[in-house]
């Protein structure tokens, strides 16, 4: 089977997962969809709750600011301008003075919020306070009068004792200050009233409530961990704040929803923060019930296309599997497998007929490898020994010069490459041989030719290997004619050979330095071509030709450039369940 055919199992498990895709996508926009609409309920309603607050804040503080505005106004409060300088007797004042704290304590109480009232008196430098110990500090008072309301902070920290105070001067004269001033009022209330009212906000809703004021100070509800506190003022005021809106961001891996609301009279902001995971939480469970029911779903859909795939999809693989090893001329292969439903029919039938084609294969099988080892022969008989006539004239020259010597290694090199190449009745040589005759060969042409070297470094676990008969001389033949032998300097060709898994590898390499990309692409189509015109280059194409006939198409040359320009060329092959090359 190619791996790219798939089987029935595979694709009735992708036709199911695309079945329930569709669902699956929908579910999630769904999801997605519904936490937008919750997520945006969420935020109008803790935006619309945030605004009542901040209006009710704004309420109380107007209310102190107008009593402040009337309380200045009072005839008593006026005749405490000059009460001092006033000629009555010290118990008129004290009853005036009296009468003046009784109005102050008596607001104090009634507000929503507890604070104290202080009354100062520029000209006398008296005071009247609800608050003992109250004393008349103009500098503390020209700092105060700079703002409407002054978060005046204890230890620079926005604890309990902190003070939120605002200031009435009467009247008010911007360039002169308050030593100019008849009269000045001065309402402070600590901060535990905002607190408070963070407490009673967030009893009435979930999450947690702050009060926030850019670059000056932000409080907390009473529950509220500092981490929160500090990292939602952090998001604040990375934010350009609108009177009223919302975020999302992030305290330990924690989403948190939170929403904002102008404070007018404080400059400041309510916030109120809820984790994202407390409003979403009955949808996710609603959504991991769906996924449940999905999985479940696949899950029941597999284990039905597993039994589809055992009673239907393993036979027909036993099938395809057994006409592939057919085709492959494996025709010993039966099928093993015994299947209880139709397909036993059918793969009885099939071992049947695989034992018919074996029996007609091995008939002719005989009769195609007489052909075979013909077609060898008379591959091996157009190897043309064109040097003969140069190798006599040397043996002429030398014997002219009386080179005894020279004369009988020619000789002896001569006769053991003639014996070698005219022996074709054993085809199958060992490797060893075969080098001799192409060391004999290149010994011939080294007496000729001074400049030509050789190097040969073959494996010795390769010397035994069984080879075809004159399969490297025609490939040093052309190293020689077509590579070094119009190079005018050292020539050297070598012959390199080892074994690996895939198989049998010679590399035959010359240094000619003329071998282009141009010539090495003719010279690769020339491999695979069966015209004759190619003659220059016979050998070549027949070495490649016997070694597919008898190795398979596997087997053959690889021709390559090598670092010197020269051509490299590669032999390979194996033989068919020969577990030598791996030993090696």
């Amino acid at each position: 089977m190619n791996s790219q055919e798939r089987s029935l199992f595979s694709k009735l498990v992708v036709s199911l997962i695309l079945l329930l895709l569709p669902v699956l996508i929908l579910l999630l926009y769904s999801n997605r969809e519904n936490e937008k609409v919750i997520t945006g309920q969420i935020k109008q309603s803790s935006i619309s709750q945030l605004s009542t607050l901040s209006m009710q804040m704004d309420n109380v503080l107007l209310q102190l600011e107008t009593f402040s505005r009337i309380l200045i106004r009072d005839p008593n409060v006026i005749e405490f301008q000059d009460l001092s300088l006033l000629d009555s007797g010290y118990y008129d004042r004290i009853k005036k003075i009296k009468t003046i704290q009784d109005k102050l304590y008596l607001q104090s109480a009634s507000a929503d919020w507890v604070h104290d009232i202080t009354v100062y008196s520029p000209r006398s430098g008296q005071t009247v306070s609800t608050v003992d110990g109250a004393a008349f500090d103009p500098e503390r008072l020209q700092k105060l009068s700079n703002k409407n309301w002054n978060f005046v902070l204890h230890d620079g920290k926005a604890d309990e004792q902190a003070k939120l105070i605002h200031l009435t001067v009467e009247p008010y004269v911007k360039e002169g200050g308050i030593g100019k001033a008849n009269s000045i009022i001065e309402i402070s209330f600590d901060l535990r009233n905002i607190i408070r009212t963070l407490d009673q906000f967030k009893s009435q809703g979930n999450g947690e409530a702050l009060f926030y004021k850019p670059n000056e100070i932000s409080l907390s509800s009473s529950s509220c961990p500092p981490i929160l506190l500090r990292e939602a003022a952090f998001a604040l005021k990375r934010t350009q704040l609108a009177d009223q809106g919302d975020m999302i961001f992030q305290v330990n891996g924690i989403s948190y929803l939170l929403a904002y609301s102008e404070v007018r009279e404080l400059e400041g902001y309510v916030v109120n923060m809820v984790p994202l995971s407390e409003i979403l939480t009955p949808l996710h469970t609603t959504n991991q019930f769906s996924y449940l029911v999905l999985g479940l779903l696949l899950i029941v859909g597999i284990a039905v296309s597993w039994v589809l795939y055992r009673n239907v999809q393993v036979p027909l693989r036993a099938l395809v599997k057994g006409v592939q090893f057919i085709k492959m001329g494996n025709y010993r292969y039966r099928i093993s497998l015994r299947a209880n439903n139709e397909f036993r029919l059918i793969i009885s039938r099939f071992n049947e007929m695989a034992e018919q084609i074996q029996q007609l294969i091995e008939n002719v099988l005989k009769q195609r490898l007489h052909a075979r080892e013909a077609e060898l022969k008379q591959l091996q008989s157009q190897i043309n020994p064109h040097f003969l006539y140069n190798s006599l004239s040397y043996i002429i020259s030398m014997t002219k010069l009386n080179r005894k010597d020279a004369i009988l290694e020619m000789a002896y090199h001569l006769s053991d490459y003639y014996r070698y190449a005219t022996l074709v009745e054993n085809q199958m040589v060992k490797l060893e041989e075969e080098l001799k005759n192409a060391a004999d060969y290149l010994s011939i042409h080294r007496m000729r030719m001074n400049r030509i070297h050789f190097e040969i470094d073959v494996n010795n676990d390769m010397m035994g290997v069984d080879a075809p008969r004159l399969i490297l001389q025609p490939i040093v033949e052309n190293a020689l004619i077509h590579g070094i032998e119009a190079l005018e300097g050292e020539g050297l060709i070598s012959i390199t050979g080892f074994c690996s898994a895939n198989g049998y590898s010679l590399v035959v390499e010359d240094n000619g330095g003329a071998m282009t990309r141009e010539r090495l692409s003719i010279l690769q189509k020339m491999l695979t071509s069966s015209n004759d015109e190619w003659s220059d280059s016979c050998g070549l194409r027949n070495v490649h030709r016997r070694l597919q006939l008898r190795y398979g198409y596997e087997s053959g040359l690889r021709l390559s450039i090598n670092a010197a320009s020269g051509l490299r060329v590669e032999l390979l092959w194996r033989e068919e369940g020969d577990g030598e090359a791996a030993d090696c």
